[in-house]
């Protein structure tokens, strides 16, 4: 008589565990992507703070916190840095209430609304190279800028829109503006529209105007996405780089060099000149990032009022 021997009990993939192969399957090359592209180029370069380090390995030497020490005595620096802060506050509070204004004209039932998102959206997904590069010949000397305020009256001569800090600025507030201000636009409207409509009859009822409406219910109720979207506004603006390297690469003299344009132009490897001390560049990365981080943790901590307003 045989006896039937059962064969091992085999593990039978469920819905859900596919599911999740699935997914881990799909998230792979995003999670690679950001270990190689992000994780370990922030490690090398913090690690190389603390080194002389100008790409050849013999040169290279530990010399601990010189780096930092030099840093801090560097006035080239930290005129960059209070260029992206002044960036950072002539852009916002133009950028923001643009944004608000158009959301709230979207918001509107009106016909074509979503052709104009679209539009509105668009140019946050052009590359930020193409967009420095038709402003620069936008504010030309002899660009449409000039050439259309000849021709209606405004200027009798052509204005050199880089020839001043100042002038330069402005054009790089009005290029960063017209890229960015579209997804904000989109932000907005999403608030404003999961405000209940039962809000909105009360209101009515109760006989509020448009603008007491807006001011007393529309604002509080959106106050915590308007902090999140203020928050990314900030952080946005103070990373502000390759649109500075293309529109204005500084100029004039340099004057108009952000902190990570200036960081990315004079110490990143393959851009910078030969023989510059790259670890240098890496400090004063860690330092602008602690700097930021700093700015980004105070702004969470002091802007929670705008979640408790309801």
């Amino acid at each position: 008589m045989k006896i039937a021997i059962k064969n091992p009990v085999r593990r039978r993939w469920g819905k859900r565990e596919k599911y999740e192969l699935q997914a881990y399957i799909m998230l792979m090359p995003q999670i690679i992507g950001f270990l190689l592209f992000s994780i370990y180029p922030m490690i090398w370069a913090i690690t190389k703070s603390w080194y002389f380090y100008n790409g050849i390995s013999s040169d290279t030497r530990f010399v601990g916190w010189e780096n930092f020490i030099r840093l801090f005595s560097d006035g080239e620096y930290w005129q960059t840095l209070a260029n992206t802060f002044l960036f950072a506050i002539m852009k916002i509070p133009i950028e923001l209430p643009i944004a608000l204004l158009l959301a709230v004209l979207l918001n509107q039932k009106l016909k074509g609304t979503g052709f104009f998102r679209t539009m509105f959206y668009l140019p946050h997904i052009v590359s930020t190279a193409i967009i420095a590069l038709v402003f620069a010949n936008i504010f030309n000397y002899f660009g449409v800028i000039n050439a259309l305020m000849q021709k209606i009256g405004i200027l009798e001569q052509p204005v050199d829109w880089f020839g001043t800090k100042m002038k330069a600025m402005w054009v790089l507030v009005i290029a960063d503006t017209w890229k960015s201000f579209g997804v904000n636009v989109l932000y907005f409207l999403a608030a404003m529209q999961n405000i209940p409509e039962d809000v909105y009859d009360a209101c009515k009822i109760d006989g509020a105007g448009k603008f007491t409406v807006f001011f007393k219910v529309t604002l509080p109720l959106m106050a915590p996405v308007l902090q999140v979207i203020l928050m990314l506004s900030i952080i946005g603006t103070l990373q502000t780089n390759e649109l500075v390297l293309v529109l204005t690469n500084g100029a004039p003299g340099g004057s108009t060099y952000t902190v990570m344009s200036y960081i990315f132009q004079k110490y990143a490897p393959g851009l910078a000149d030969v023989g510059v001390n790259v670890g240098y560049g890496c400090a004063m990365a860690l330092v602008t990032g602690l700097i930021l981080a700093t700015i980004t943790l105070s702004y969470q901590r002091y802007s929670q009022k705008l979640n408790d307003i309801y």
